[in-house]
């Protein structure tokens, strides 16, 4: 059997890993020079020796059954992850491919490569033990500013309510009421903020999905956007809209957010806003056009950072509309994007994925709000 091999052997004897040829029962026919770098045995150490009495016992089972497969699915390769006892009795990892060789003349064995990835998956467990250190610290991060948010809502309604006392008696007694009015003010800005760091809280967070109609989705959107719209004169056109996969809840604040910063944002013309859907493959792309100010090309990635705001500053807002809309969007496996020139409008759109059956909902007007 030896000298079938010499041509197969000149080419693997200086390889880095260890190679073996063994039988289909695993008894090894030959084993190449690194197999003492691998494992610590001579080469001759294992030849007539059952590779898989090396395997870890817990691995035995998943190696046999690849044994198996590579027997029945020839040629392969087939490879698997186990752990091999060294000579010194140690156990390494390794990552071996096998091909059935039996038919080929010179051969006529199971080719096994054999490769010590005890480094890398040292590396591996290293990076995915930091990445769970990563997700606990920003768990409890946002957990605790949740809490601190959620928990001055309280005494900020306290402060509020003893102002709008104080206003009223400084009102009768015919006192200036401009620095109540500033404090209620003030409060009501950080009730603002407030919600909008809940909502940036949760954005992220994996709610249940279900089939949810987008035409629904957006009139409630509207309808909460209803006295800001009316106020602005603001015209929108919804076309027909498809049922995704979703949950409902954020869909609604991620086109009240979408809408709404287009009913704010507008030029001197009147707002005028429009929604549409796109199949893309298994996805929607969903579109949320507008004709306001625009946003420069520079600044179109910033927009979706928290507390950034390159709109009019003398409009109210927080700076995390755009923010909680990423985190949603992203959370459900989705992308988001902006579309804008200076001066034209801006198209914010976001991919979603669509629903078993692809059914389109009815129309949304102007009317519907």
């Amino acid at each position: 059997m030896a000298a079938s091999f010499q041509g197969f052997r000149s080419l693997i004897e200086h390889s880095p890993d260890a190679i073996s040829l063994i039988d289909p029962h695993g008894k090894v026919l030959y084993a190449s020079a690194s197999t003492t770098k691998v494992f610590g045995y001579q080469p001759e150490e294992l030849v007539g020796r059952n590779e898989w009495e090396l395997i870890h016992p817990e691995d035995r089972d998943d190696s046999s059954r690849v044994l198996r497969k590579v027997l029945s699915e020839p040629p392969g390769p087939v490879q698997w992850h186990a752990r091999v006892r060294r000579k010194d009795g140690t156990y390494t990892w390794v990552e071996s491919t096998a091909s059935n060789l039996l038919v080929e003349p010179e051969i006529q064995a199971i080719l096994v490569n054999h490769r010590d990835v005890n480094a890398r998956r040292a590396a591996e467990e290293e990076r995915q033990q930091h990445a769970d250190e990563l997700a606990r610290a920003n768990l409890e991060l946002k957990e605790f500013a949740y809490t601190v948010a959620h928990d001055l809502r309280d005494p900020l309604s306290t402060i509020c309510g003893f102002t709008q006392v104080l206003a009223k008696r400084a009102q009768m007694a015919g006192e200036s009421k401009e620095i109540p009015e500033l404090i209620l003010h003030g409060a009501a800005r950080m009730a603002t903020l407030i919600d909008d760091l809940l909502s940036f809280g949760s954005a992220g967070a994996i709610r249940p999905r279900q089939r949810v109609e987008l035409r629904h989705a957006v009139a409630q959107a509207i309808q909460n956007l209803s006295e800001s719209i009316n106020l602005n004169g603001a015209k929108l056109i919804v076309d027909q809209l498809p049922i995704v996969t979703g949950n409902e809840g954020h869909l609604v604040r991620l086109f009240q957010n979408l809408i709404g910063n287009a009913v704010k944002y507008h030029a001197e013309d009147s707002p005028e806003i429009q929604v549409t859907a796109a199949q893309r493959g298994k996805d929607w792309v969903i579109r949320v056009q507008d004709n306001g100010f625009g946003i420069a090309p520079e600044n179109q990635v910033r927009v979706f950072e928290p507390f950034i705001r390159m709109a009019n500053p003398n409009v109210p807002g927080t700076g995390l509309g755009l923010a909680v809309c990423k985190k949603i969007v992203e959370a459900q496996g989705g992308t988001i994007w902006v579309e804008s020139e200076i001066g034209v409008g801006s198209t914010f759109c976001f991919t979603i994925l669509a629903a078993e059956e692809d059914i389109l909902g009815p129309l949304i007007s102007q009317g519907d709000v």
